[in-house]
């Protein structure tokens, strides 16, 4: 007799291959980067919707950011204003290499008063761990930075955390921009989340260094200043900065409201400072301005009587016009929203401004004066009795200067106020001369 025995083969018929996450997280760096928006001081009014990179605001309407990790600030070019830190002066870069852990907090004295922010440098050689089924994925570690002013209580600057895998050396800087002290400052830099023990977890932290920086502390008086710093990683190459501040404070009438652009009572002749973009009071500014504008050769009694005429011209660009969008929507006549950006000859910079409003200079009786084509109040009336022997003698200009037809340059807010040409002809004009191009450019027009 034969026994015979019997099994069956348990468990599936396929193994499995472990996955290794690739490396998630990388040395990042950042771009700094300081524009001296123009001669201060500027109204301002920036926020995030009106800071572009690349041509994208760096929030949208709703207030959320279109790009992560951006930071600004903004300085209106007061002789006062605050420099803007960053900037560094002076670094002095201290060794430290040691490992942070979270049994024990590591702790830094500064007692250099004139030190303007730390710099702490931290790295991690390899960071990941090994789940159950044998995939390596990444791991994260929580960590703060701590500030205690003059011995007293600490208080949190930062926390955040690094969350990812590398296999790599990954390294990252913080930046803590120190409060004012009399003594110094105590820093101290704690692990949230705990060591681990397990041989499947690599999350060794490592501070490098600290540095003690001084910045240079430019306030750049007297100019409106923006500062932007963005992850450079999001960009291919530098973007384009772009932004659309409310420009210059200017002198305009003391009974003038420059938003509802209307005039109280009788001018008295005296001025306030506001922001405004009527183009006949930005036209009076240029000129009597001493840092840019022509103040050190024309002064104010040099315009004691041109600007009474400015003021009539100034209430006739403030009236309301269809904006020719169609519908009821009106504007003011004219505008200013120019941004000068290059040194011109001066009499070319006066005549471009008054062009806005159709207007012409000349200089006469020790004034600079300006006069408009616009309505106006009668001068003369003539009749058949100033005719002399009832004779009239006429003229004309050359047939090669009646225009037909107009390329137009204008500063488009919609496309970065990168230049737009809009042709504009008379069919009139057309048949009678032909096609006689006119190219004209139309110096602070942005609608």
């Amino acid at each position: 007799m034969q026994a015979v025995i019997e099994g069956k083969k348990g468990g599936s018929s396929n193994a499995r291959t472990p996955v290794e996450s690739p490396d998630s997280i990388q040395s990042t760096s950042y771009a700094k980067i300081l524009l001296a928006l123009g001669e201060g001081e500027f109204a301002g009014g920036l926020d995030g919707t009106r800071i572009f990179l690349d041509g994208t605001p760096i929030t949208n309407a709703n207030g959320n950011a279109n790009f992560s990790g951006v930071t600004w600030e903004f300085r209106p070019g007061t002789p006062d204003q605050s420099y803007i830190p960053g900037f560094p002066g002076v670094e002095n870069e201290i060794t430290v290499n040691t490992e942070l852990t979270s049994q024990t907090a590591w702790v830094r004295s500064l007692t250099n008063t004139q030190l303007s922010a730390a710099r702490l440098r931290f790295s991690w050689s390899t960071l990941q761990q090994q789940l159950d089924n044998v995939d390596v994925v990444g791991y994260r570690i929580e960590y703060a930075i701590d500030v205690a002013t003059d011995g007293g209580s600490y208080q949190e600057l930062l926390r955040t955390a690094v969350d990812g895998k590398t296999t790599t050396t990954y390294e990252r800087s913080h930046r803590i921009d120190l409060p004012n002290a009399s003594t110094g400052w105590q820093i101290r830099v704690r692990r949230i989340t705990p060591n681990s023990t397990s041989n499947r977890i690599a999350d060794r932290m490592v501070i490098e260094a600290i540095t003690e920086v001084i910045d240079a502390k430019l306030r750049y008086p007297e100019t409106a200043l923006l500062f932007i710093q963005f992850d450079a990683s999001q960009f291919q190459n530098i973007p384009v900065i772009s932004c659309e501040p409310d420009g210059r404070i200017i002198r305009i009438p003391s009974n003038y409201d420059p938003l509802a652009r209307t005039y109280s009572g009788t001018w008295d002749g005296t001025f306030k400072w506001a922001w405004t973009n009527n183009p006949a009071w930005i036209y009076y500014d240029i000129q009597i301005s001493e840092r840019f504008g022509l103040g050190q050769r024309i002064k104010v009694e040099n315009l004691a009587i041109t600007k009474w005429t400015l003021y009539q011209i100034a209430q006739y660009c403030d009236q309301l016009v269809p904006d020719g969008r169609g519908g009821s929507g009106t504007e003011p006549r004219f505008l200013c929203d120019v941004y000068i950006q290059s040194q011109e000859e001066a009499w070319t910079v006066i005549n471009d401004l008054a062009a806005i409003f159709r207007g012409a200079t000349f200089w006469a009786n020790n004034q600079m004066n300006v006069i408009a084509d616009m309505p106006r109040d009668i001068d003369y009336i003539v009749t058949r009795a100033n005719v002399k022997d009832g004779k009239f003698t006429y003229s004309n200009a050359s047939e090669k200067t009646h225009y037909s037809t107009a390329m137009v340059a204008w500063s488009d807010p919609a496309n970065g106020y990168q230049d737009a040409v809009e042709a504009v002809s008379d069919n009139k004009l057309i048949r009678r001369y032909g096609i006689k191009q006119a190219d004209i450019t139309a110096i602070g027009c942005t609608r």
